[in-house]
């Protein structure tokens, strides 16, 4: 999830604060948030989809990196991780490359698609500003003094523009450069997915064209923005954000979801998924979708998006959005690694014997769901991912590398020394200290090393057989 912000006091007297809305009301009164646009011939710019944005690299390997929300925590470990990618070097056909010129695809939720949208756009920039434009910013005191701004208090007024609206942009303008999904993913850079959650229908709701053709609206030129703040917006410091469901186009009619809904497979996650995007389809009933966290759906960003039927036109099995049959019959390697800023805080009740109060029994209440509902999208994304490569292998052609899939998830868990297991688990989604920013930064690549299946990947990768069917006799270490 991301950020909870602390109340911040005004340093304007009241009665001036109230003078001054009311002389700004007719500047501001009127507001509007930005929203999706009609999908028609104004885009010149390629979908923005698995088939258009994903990088030509090398296609033996198909390698998927996932950060969960979790604030500026949860930003600060998938820089990390991202950085220690930057610095793994592989030897493919004789040639170095760097790791991370090989990550294909990064699923991102909440805090985690700061990260990730901000390393889709600008690349290796990230690690030249990042850390001053958005890691080290006290983010409550930024949005207490923007709350302040006597205009922003007039335009807040409107009811088309909202506090989401108005952190969106200042995102926009301060950390994103104002840059549209037309900018996103370009050339060597792995493809970005950016999920919040639907509410209106309880779903994972990803920023690819697939979704929004179901909306019949274009994403090219939605403002990344928008997106990672709608993946962000978790109530009551911001609203929910909007986005325009159209009238009269075909590219929501899929035949996945027609044959999902015929089908009657109840029990099917891909009837599940059919049946919510069934209710776009009478925009006289839902003209607008409102979008809150990604994490209330799905917290790692996997299962939700890279492995849901919309995004490969309901075809997960063999990903027919993001591959062709020849792109199949070449991947060999799998490597999958899921960030997860996930904490397990203590309560002060339950150390001191107390009877917990209503907010505290909300609290920890919503804890226990959320955290049994990523531990268990967790499992079933490996089980996918792991399904996945098996079924490529039934379908191989002879003299062909079987598919190995290599599955890491990091999380604070793995840190050994209890004391500083509690230490991360007690850090807060914003306003991290300097100290707590580097510590996790490092912490990143010290859980990426430590994690075996990616060190089993790693030694793979270097005693690699000459020819189909020669033998590794070396192990790893």
């Amino acid at each position: 999830m991301t950020f909870f912000f602390r109340e911040n006091r005004c340093p304007i007297p009241l009665a001036l604060l109230g003078v001054l809305v009311i002389l700004l009301f007719p500047l501001g009164g009127c507001a509007t948030g930005t929203l999706n646009t009609e999908l028609g011939g104004t885009s010149t710019a390629a979908h923005y989809d698995f088939q258009s944005r994903l990088p030509a690299n090398d296609e033996r390997l198909f390698v998927v990196l996932a950060f969960s929300g979790g604030g500026t925590r949860a930003a600060a470990l998938s820089y990390g991780v991202l950085n220690a990618l930057r610095n793994e070097q592989l030897v493919i056909d004789n040639q170095p490359t760097r790791l991370l010129d090989q990550v294909d695809v990064i699923s991102a939720v909440s805090g985690g698609s700061y990260t990730a949208a901000y390393y889709g756009l600008f690349g290796d920039r990230l690690f030249e500003d990042f850390e001053e434009r958005f890691l080290r910013r006290n983010w409550p005191r930024t949005y207490g003094w923007m709350l302040a701004n006597p205009y922003n208090t007039a335009r807040l007024i409107s009811p088309d523009f909202n506090r989401s609206d108005l952190m969106a942009e200042f995102l926009g303008k301060q950390v994103f450069d104002d840059k549209t999904f037309a900018d996103l993913s370009l050339g060597p850079l792995p493809f970005v997915i950016i999920n919040a959650t639907d509410l209106n229908n309880a779903l994972t709701f990803s920023f690819i064209q697939q979704q929004f053709d179901f909306l019949c609206s274009d994403l090219s030129n939605y403002p990344v923005a928008n997106a990672v703040m709608a993946s962000s917006t978790v109530p009551p410091a911001f609203a929910s954000m909007r986005l325009r469901n159209y009238p009269g186009c075909e590219t929501r009619s899929k035949f996945w979801v027609t044959e999902a809904l015929n089908n009657r497979n109840l029990l099917s996650r891909k009837f599940a998924v059919a049946q919510g995007l069934s209710r776009y389809l009478d925009p006289a009933q839902m003209p607008y979708l409102s979008l809150a966290d990604g994490g209330i759906t799905d917290n790692i960003g996997v299962r939700g998006s890279m492995m849901s039927p919309v995004a490969h036109r309901g075809d997960v099995q063999q990903m027919a959005g993001a591959f062709n049959r020849r792109a199949l019959d070449s991947v060999e390697k799998v490597l999958v690694v899921l960030v997860n800023a996930q904490v397990y805080s203590s309560y002060p009740w339950a150390a001191s014997g107390a009877e917990p109060g209503t907010i505290d029994t909300l609290a920890a209440s919503f804890d226990a769901a959320f955290n049994t509902l990523t531990t268990e999208n967790i499992s079933q994304a490996r089980r996918e991912f792991l399904a996945w490569g098996e079924s490529l292998n039934l379908t191989r052609s002879s003299g062909k590398p079987l598919v190995n899939v290599y599955f890491s998830t990091l999380t604070f868990n793995q840190v050994g020394d209890p004391a500083r297991r509690a230490h991360y688990n007690a850090l807060p989604t914003a306003a991290l200290t300097a100290d707590d920013v580097d510590a996790l930064i490092e912490l990143g690549g010290e859980l990426l090393r430590q994690s075996e299946p990616f060190q089993q990947f790693l030694f793979d990768m270097k005693v690699l057989p000459d020819a189909p069917g020669d033998a590794k006799t070396d192990t790893p270490p």
